[in-house]
């Protein structure tokens, strides 16, 4: 089992300064190499202190420069938001810099609000990433680049440098949703989900990606990636006590940046699984809904966290796990607690199982 570290840059609440959220972050960042985490990865998010990491390959390449061996992932890069032409650059030039630890992972976002500041209709998100992955993948292996879609018009280019190697085996893609499935099985990604409802719920979520993967690549899918917050201590009640003050601010502020109690998912093409979880939500009410998610998440001893990744792996197979350390208002130090014993006795473990 691979297991990474996400960073997502939030000032909760704008409790402190955007520079001692990022200084917070690139130290917490920093200690993933160290510590042993397989991968290291940055959030895209703009505009808000929901997540003030507008620009993750930047902080990637920063990275790159501290690191010697992690695996560097874009968790993930929003596609829609962006020129193909210069993801496969920027994508390239990062892989130079890392002598070839670069990990690709692409995303379609979900925030409204984030597309009407960009100046893009949301009912183009699915056809614009469907488009432009299919680009930028062959961009990455050929380094050349050409399109003749309807939303990137692209003659063709060649990219310099050219790659530095194959990014075969390297491409993640978030597939949150019914229809995302089966693009990313398609695409021959490793699949990623975000924590949103109990794990043993998904079952068939993973179950229908590894088929789809199979049937497009006839060959075993790679393990996809589990991404949780973590709240780690030897205290099981200190444990439970930050995760539910924190993972539920984080939660709330989920709630509000995406809007998802709106009705406004119902108008968009390719988001009608959020359409029916946010009709749920306004059936459940924000406080059970807080606690739920709460719920599902890794937090606990090292020996209870332990306890139930052995009890999601029963329910979903192999699968990869990335956590989130610095979420809600958590102090910095609160964070590095948590990660550091995480580190000392759980991640070992965790990385001994097989992949069967």
């Amino acid at each position: 089992m691979q297991i990474g570290l996400l960073m997502v840059f939030q000032n909760f609440e704008d409790g402190i300064t955007d520079q001692e959220a990022w200084e917070r972050d690139i130290h917490l960042g920093g200690l993933a190499e160290p510590l042993g985490f397989d991968t290291l990865s940055a959030v895209e998010h703009h505009f808000f202190n929901y997540a003030m990491s507008p620009d993750n390959l930047q902080y990637l390449s920063y990275m790159a420069s501290q690191t010697e061996k992690i695996g560097l992932l874009t968790g993930a890069v929003i596609l829609p938001w962006n020129d193909p032409l210069r993801v496969v650059e920027r994508m390239i030039v990062l892989d130079h810099l890392s002598k070839g630890r670069a990990l690709f992972g692409i995303g379609r976002g979900l925030a409204l609000r984030e597309y009407e500041r960009f100046g893009v209709d949301m009912n183009e998100a699915r056809d614009r990433f469907d488009e432009a992955a299919e680009m930028i993948f062959k961009g990455l292996e050929t380094g050349v680049i050409e399109g003749d879609g309807p939303y990137y018009k692209q003659r063709r280019t060649e990219i310099r440098p050219r790659p530095y190697a194959s990014f075969r085996g390297r491409f993640y893609a978030v597939g949150m949703s019914s229809d995302s499935v089966p693009v990313v099985a398609r695409l021959g990604a490793k699949m990623m989900s975000f924590a949103q409802k109990p794990w043993e719920e998904m079952t068939d979520h993973f179950d229908r990606y590894r088929d789809l993967y199979r049937e497009n690549h006839n060959t075993q899918p790679p393990s996809p990636v589990c991404v949780d917050f973590l709240s780690c201590d030897e205290s099981a009640e200190l444990a439970e006590l930050n995760a539910r003050k924190y993972m539920a601010n984080y939660y709330m502020t989920v709630m509000e940046h995406y809007n998802m109690t709106s009705d406004h998912f119902r108008r968009m093409k390719g988001y009608g699984d959020y359409a029916d979880n946010a009709e749920l939500l306004r059936e459940t009410g924000m406080a059970d809904a807080a606690n739920a998610f709460v719920d599902i998440n890794t937090w606990g001893t090292p020996q209870q966290i332990l306890e139930k990744m052995e009890n999601r792996r029963r329910s979903l197979g192999d699968f990869d796990l990335t956590v989130q350390v610095s979420y809600g208002g958590l102090t910095g130090d609160q964070a590095e607690s948590s990660i550091r014993l995480f580190a000392d006795k759980v991640l070992p473990e965790l990385q001994s199982w097989p992949t069967h």
